[in-house]
């Protein structure tokens, strides 16, 4: 069902700069602290594209998304960036840490352009999409013309075949080796020959994709072909605005890893500080001794969910009340054939946010009582300074389940998931202008 496509892409010139300080994450994992340090690191680094800084004298005709496809614009000129003579497809090896087990994994995918088509048949998602997000990467595309970061979707292999097309490029010497800050290590080998692209285009073409990562770039390259069109009524359906940069890996790589987002309850004026007890007549309540025993309790392999709660020493609004202490909550599993409802994140709104807690929907969507993190560490330690009321500690869902979700057509809750580590941006990016076409394979 999936149409891939080789492609142009624009690549930083090794001889020009040094590719461990231009590449960077994705936008939406990039703060205020990391923009500064990437501003300073190089300046041509990837974030001046993708996070621009915001300067109080912006206006409609100066901002961060003129400056970008400045930037942009000029480093072409300049020979920082170069865009290929021929069409290509290039595979993406990413190796890295496992923050939870500490161990080496890689994971690989295919870097090339997508044919869009509206999510439902071909392309799958598996969470909501927020406007403003939107709104900010369509102005961004449409000042840049070109994507700059690649959507993260996963394929369908069950023979494993796209794994023995590839090896053989994977064998010669790589085009880019890039070790960033993090120490992750980024390596991508160009595919050549055209039998092995028509091989994997056709590998794909019996494929769906589903979106692990980069929602809201998927539907912003749909608003911009959508805007593209009106504007290009003349232009074939091999020109370049139609397609969007992807990363595909198979769904059943070994190195995929999915990290929890765990809550913190904050500023909740209707807190009770006998819900726990309440919660303890219904489920099973264990405590644990203190916060290296909840953690440890949390890895442990428990049929239904497991959901980790430590608790502030004086959680009411107030300051009054008691409190204070971990525990795990085991529930039984879900009997519904509904697979969002089997998620651990849904029993915990379900069951205690709302049920106990009485948090309305609207309140979780929100987010005015609740923050996020992945850190736990850093989210207990919040926890104990005072900022929040209550940490919800969540295992990671797996695969399978945001497969099972994105099949079903449903989508999970907010902060759901978190494939880890994002692709870097800057490793390759891939123009739009209504003039490129996407060449057949």
């Amino acid at each position: 069902m999936a149409t891939v496509r080789p492609f142009q892409g624009i690549f930083y010139d090794p001889q020009r700069v040094d590719l461990s300080r231009v590449v960077a994450p994705p936008y939406d994992v990039i703060n205020l602290a990391d923009q500064r340090r990437y501003y300073q690191q190089d300046p041509h680094n990837v974030v001046r594209l993708i996070a621009g800084e915001v300067h109080p004298t912006d206006t409609p005709e100066e901002n961060k998304y003129t400056r970008a496809a400045g930037f942009f614009r000029q480093w072409l000129a300049d020979g920082i960036l170069r865009q290929e003579s021929s069409p290509g497809l290039h595979v993406y090896r990413h190796r890295f840490i496992d923050p939870i087990s500490g161990q080496l994994r890689e994971r690989r995918g295919i870097l090339g352009v997508v044919e869009l088509e509206p999510f439902g048949r071909g392309v799958l998602p598996h969470e909501q999409t927020h406007a403003r997000a939107k709104a900010d990467r369509l102005s961004l595309t449409r000042a840049v013309v070109a994507n700059l970061s690649p959507v993260f979707a996963l394929y369908e292999d069950p023979q494993s075949a796209v794994g023995a097309v590839i090896a053989p490029a994977m064998a010669e010497s790589p085009r880019l080796s890039i070790t960033g800050e993090d120490g992750d290590q980024h390596t991508v080998w160009s595919i050549s020959g055209a039998e092995r692209v028509q091989k994997l285009a056709a590998l794909f073409r019996a494929s769906r994709l589903y979106i692990a990562d980069g929602h809201h770039r998927y539907e912003t390259a749909l608003n911009f072909r959508n805007k593209q069109l009106v504007d290009h009524p003349e232009a074939p359906p091999d020109t370049a605005f139609n397609y969007v940069l992807m990363l595909l890996v198979d769904m059943a790589d070994p190195g995929l890893t999915i990290l929890p987002t765990h809550r913190l309850l904050h500023d909740f004026e209707r807190f009770d500080p006998a819900w726990v007890d309440r919660l303890a007549r219904r489920h099973r309540v264990v405590p644990r001794r203190d916060r290296a025993a909840l953690l440890a309790a949390m890895q442990e392999p428990v049929p239904g969910h497991r959901i980790g709660i430590a608790l502030a020493p004086n959680p009411s609004p107030s300051g009054g009340g008691q409190g204070g202490g971990f525990v795990t909550v085991d529930i039984a599993p879900a009997d519904s054939a509904d697979p969002v409802s089997r998620l651990d994140v849904s029993v915990l709104h379900r069951e205690i946010l709302q049920r106990e807690l009485g948090l309305e929907p609207a309140e979780l969507e929100s987010e005015r009582y609740l923050s996020y993190s992945r850190d736990v560490a850093t989210l207990l330690d919040r926890l104990e300074t005072g900022a929040g009321q209550a940490a919800f500690l969540l295992r990671a869902p797996a695969v399978s389940d945001v497969v099972e979700v994105a099949r079903a057509g449903q989508v999970m809750p907010q902060k759901s998931t978190y494939f880890f580590p994002k692709p870097a941006s800057g490793i390759v990016f891939n123009p739009l202008a209504s003039s490129i076409r996407i060449g057949p394979v």
